[in-house]
C-alpha cells in the first residue's frame, strides 16, 4: 500500500488535506502531521508513530512544507528507510496530481516525478499571463 503524509509547521497540512478532499473526496491513505501545535509535542516521536503504521512492503510519500525546515530535516535523516519518499513544497496542485494518479502509476518514483513536473506548470505570474494573452489576441 502507498500512504501519503502531509507534514507542516502549524495546521497548514490539515488545511491542504481539507481542500484536497473537497476536490477528490476522502482518502484512507492520507495522514497529516501538524508540528509545533503543542509545545510538548516531540516531532521525532510523532514521525515514529506514523512509521509504525507503515508495513515493510508499504511506501510512505511524505510531502513537507519547507525544504531545509525542521520537519523536512527530520525526514531527511530517515531516508535510509527505503519505504520513505520525501518531497518538499507542499501545495494543492502537487497533492492533487499525486492523489489522482496514485492508482494509475505503480512506480512511486515515476508518480512523484510526473506530479512534480505537472504541478510546477501551475505556478504562474498572472499579470504576465494576461499580458501574453492580450498580445496573442492582437495577432
Amino acid at each position: 500500500m502507498r500512504y501519503f503524509l502531509f507534514a507542516s509547521h502549524g495546521r497548514f497540512a490539515e488545511g491542504i488535506l481539507h481542500s484536497v478532499e473537497m476536490i477528490t473526496g476522502k482518502h484512507d491513505n492520507i495522514w497529516t502531521l501538524c508540528a509545533y501545535i503543542d509545545e510538548h509535542d516531540d516531532i521525532k516521536s510523532q514521525i515514529q508513530e506514523f512509521l509504525s503504521e507503515v508495513a515493510d512492503n508499504d511506501e510512505l510519500v511524505v510531502i513537507t512544507d519547507i525544504f531545509g525546515g525542521s520537519i523536512n530535516n527530520e525526514f531527511m535523516s530517515l531516508l535510509d528507510d527505503k519505504r520513505i519518499h520525501l518531497v518538499t513544497g507542499l501545495n494543492i496542485p502537487l497533492v492533487i496530481e499525486l492523489i489522482t494518479m496514485n492508482n494509475i502509476e505503480v512506480n512511486t518514483a515515476k508518480l512523484i516525478k510526473t506530479a512534480l513536473y505537472n504541478s510546477k506548470k501551475t505556478i504562474k505570474y498572472c499579470n504576465l499571463e494576461l499580458e501574453i494573452s492580450q498580445l496573442d489576441e492582437e495577432f
